[in-house]
């Protein structure tokens, strides 16, 4: 009998322990639940940022705040009689001082978390970006993937545009530079982290796309601007700005940006136009898709030598030379031609780069991976003196795949029609 009676009360005891466990364990739970909680009609989410300067030095930030109730319903914003978005702005002596100004006038509190895009003004992008990007990469409430882009204008007025077929401009622009880096070749998306990690490279030297208002026509910043069938101005991708030790320094051309991502092996599929022998007008094209990018740095003697090797593929698309592309034979002088303007590309984009001694190539991170010794005796004054000397050479194959459906030009058919009547 009193071993039952054990028994029985040591079993009681462990599932009163057992239940008082499990009821602690519901308690903590609903408190690490709700403590920190943010309720979605308290905050103000934002779709896009805009940074520029004052000329006191004052950083204004302006932000592109989604109107959810301009976007809740179906189709495009034209269709409603509201704005999906609002821009204001706030000024500071710091960033985060500007953006906590925000509560005076808005009755929400700032979300980043959906931020899109960073887009930095000139004068701002001139004066330096390393305030920027710390405050990006020390606040959680920041993503440091966020695209960043550099106007030559003020931030606000990008900010301000509205884009066809897209209700969030901010969500549409971060689409744009990523439906031209996969089949444009012009320009490359670059991440805030991708640019602090640049900035703190050996070189020091990073380069971030460039956008800005294009056309004569007025701005489409309102619902019923963007009705109309055409717009005059409108958002573009256009030239990419070089930055060296966190401030930029100048612009290169969207023809010397496809030199860049040609020779770091960066081009995903693009299509590239040529002209006919002896003639100037690129009336041909290809569509070419990069099989290899690839720089080498060489000594010669107390200099270098950097070899750019690039290789490509693809598919005629237009062709309006003479010459019967039936044989392969007759394909190579086409594609000599084609090779000829990538080749071009890449002299002018490392000439440009010399010319702001800037090496935006990362040749000197080549240098300090393959040569480190070399690299020491060189690197304190590299973008001012060493890169701007240095010898290039620049091999370029190509590789004509398809002709199409059609194994001769129209214009020669004709031709070769006219000359047998």
């Amino acid at each position: 009998m009193k071993r039952s009676y054990a028994k029985g009360t040591m079993s009681e005891w462990s599932l009163l322990r057992r239940s008082l466990a499990a009821l602690l364990l519901l308690l903590l739970l609903g408190v690490a639940g709700c403590w920190d909680r943010q309720e979605l009609n308290e905050l103000g989410i934002i779709s896009a940022t805009g940074i520029d300067i004052t000329d006191s030095g004052r950083w204004k930030l302006s932000y592109q705040l989604v109107i959810p109730n301009a976007i809740s319903s179906q189709g495009a914003y034209v269709g409603s009689s509201a704005s999906p978005v609002n821009v204001f702005t706030t000024e500071g002596d710091s960033f985060r001082g500007a953006v906590n100004k925000a509560t005076q006038e808005m009755s929400r509190r700032l979300y980043f978390s959906h931020n899109q895009i960073v887009i930095v003004g000139e004068k701002a992008a001139r004066k330096g970006i390393a305030p920027l990007i710390e405050a990006y990469m020390r606040n959680g409430d920041s993503r440091e993937t966020v695209a960043i882009f550099v106007t030559e204008g003020t931030a606000r007025k990008v900010l301000e545009q509205l884009l066809p077929l897209e209700k969030i401009s901010g969500a549409g622009i971060n689409r744009l530079i990523g439906l031209e880096e996969k089949y444009g070749g012009n320009f490359r998306a670059m991440t805030m982290f991708e640019l602090g990690q640049s900035m703190l490279g050996p070189v020091h030297v990073g380069g971030v796309a460039g956008i800005g208002l294009r056309g004569n026509g007025d701005p489409v910043d309102s619902v019923d601007a963007a009705k109309a069938t055409h717009t005059g101005t409108k958002v573009r991708l256009q030239k990419v700005a070089i930055f060296k030790e966190n401030r930029m320094i100048g612009w290169m051309t969207s023809h010397e940006s496809r030199g860049i991502l040609w020779a770091k092996g960066w081009v995903k599929e693009t299509s590239v136009s040529f002209a006919c022998e002896g003639e100037r007008l690129k009336r041909n094209s290809i569509r070419i898709r990069q099989k290899k990018g690839k720089i080498t740095p060489i000594k010669q003697g107390s200099s270098w030598l950097m070899r750019v090797e690039v290789s490509g593929e693809g598919a005629l698309m237009e062709y309006n030379c003479p010459g019967d592309m039936s044989k392969p034979g007759n394909l190579r002088p086409i594609a000599e031609r084609i090779e000829q303007e990538l080749k071009d590309d890449i002299e002018d984009s490392i000439r440009g780069a010399q010319s702001l001694h800037a090496d935006i190539f990362g040749f000197g991170n080549l240098l300090l991976k393959q040569h480190t010794r070399e690299w020491k005796k060189i690197h304190k004054n590299w973008n001012e003196q060493g890169f701007p000397k240095i010898e290039s050479e620049v091999i370029v194959k190509v590789k004509i795949n398809k002709t199409g459906r059609s194994v001769n030009s129209y214009n020669n058919t004709i031709k070769e029609m006219h000359d047998k009547e």
